[in-house]
């Protein structure tokens, strides 16, 4: 790896997962500079002339890029950018827009491997289109209906006969007078529909796979990680979140199907990195939930000793062909 080639790392600072590849880059060698978006304006610089022959500059307190050095990127979490409190609150606003333009549109320009580019990011984040996508992928998926109208989701479960999954689209965090609740999947029938309450906004309810255990399969290129997740409690049976304590993990082989429509999947939406969530039947059936393209993973990793942060550490290096 030439010298002169810097990996970029977008993430919050503090950020597991981000740490752990950083970590597996320094031990390699890997010329590394970690930003925190939280940083701009303060304490972070853009110098960027687009369309000309030099793609830029990013100036740090420690460091100036050169941004035609970067020779890829891994974007984990990117914070919120921080400006002067005394702003007023539509000059904040203004701000934000303009930063998400500047420092957004000057990485995102950027020619390089990522992991993940925020655009594909974007498009692989909507749960319709993961659902779709999926099925065209070769995953089975779970009948689900999206609605804000109270009869359809009553026909709907009285369609399959038994209850069902309502679940968020969003990460489901509300913040509420200094608290943070997280709204997990529920299982409900017919009588839990209120029609007021159900017509404030879209919510998804899908088919309840009685299943033997969840499977998170994180995937890097061509590389699949899978982990069973057995919960002993009923609630995180339903929604393994609910309860981190009473989950117990083990390493796991994914089906070659699996692995085929997973490869199709990430190519349809050109991503390198995702973390997979499937419920697995007690007839063996894996059923596609969802996949977080800026998914969670550092857990799993310190749970298994499964190596995924040198595996994204070693693609962030490897030449681009």
């Amino acid at each position: 790896m030439s010298g002169s080639d810097c990996i970029l790392v977008i993430a919050e600072r503090g950020d597991a997962e981000a740490g752990l590849v950083v970590e597996a880059l320094d031990i390699r060698g890997a010329d590394v500079l970690w930003i925190d978006t939280a940083d701009f304006p303060g304490r972070l610089g853009l110098i960027v002339t687009p369309g000309s022959a030099h793609p830029g500059w990013l100036r740090t307190e420690n460091r100036d890029l050169d941004l035609a050095q970067v020779r890829s990127v891994y974007r984990r979490s990117p914070a919120v950018f921080e400006f002067s409190d005394g702003m007023s609150a539509p000059e904040r606003r203004f701000a934000l827009m303009e930063a998400v333009q500047g420092v957004g549109g000057a990485l995102a320009a950027l020619v390089c491997r990522w992991i993940n580019h925020p655009a594909r990011v974007a498009d692989a984040s909507y749960k319709i289109v993961q659902l779709c996508v999926a099925k065209d992928s070769g995953l089975r998926t779970p009948r689900t209906l999206v609605t804000n109208v109270g009869s359809a989701a009553r026909q709907f479960i009285g369609e399959l006969g038994s209850p069902v999954i309502y679940k968020p689209m969003s990460p489901g965090v509300l913040g509420e007078q200094g608290k943070v609740r997280v709204v997990n999947a529920n299982l409900i029938t017919s009588e839990c529909i209120d029609d007021d309450a159900i017509a404030l906004t879209a919510h998804t309810f899908q088919q309840w796979i009685d299943k033997d255990f969840d499977a998170r399969v994180t995937v890097v290129g061509d590389s699949c990680f899978g982990v069973a997740i057995r919960a002993s409690h009923e609630q995180a049976r339903i929604d393994w979140r609910a309860d981190y304590d009473a989950l117990s993990y083990s390493v796991i082989d994914v089906p070659w199907e699996i692995r085929a429509g997973i490869r199709n999947y990430l190519h349809r939406f050109g991503l390198i990195f995702a973390a997979f969530d499937f419920s697995v039947a007690q007839d063996g059936t894996w059923w596609f939930l969802e996949a977080n393209p800026n998914g969670l993973w550092a857990w799993l990793q310190d749970r298994t000793e499964l190596p995924i942060a040198t595996t994204i550490a070693e693609l962030l290096m490897e030449e681009l062909t």
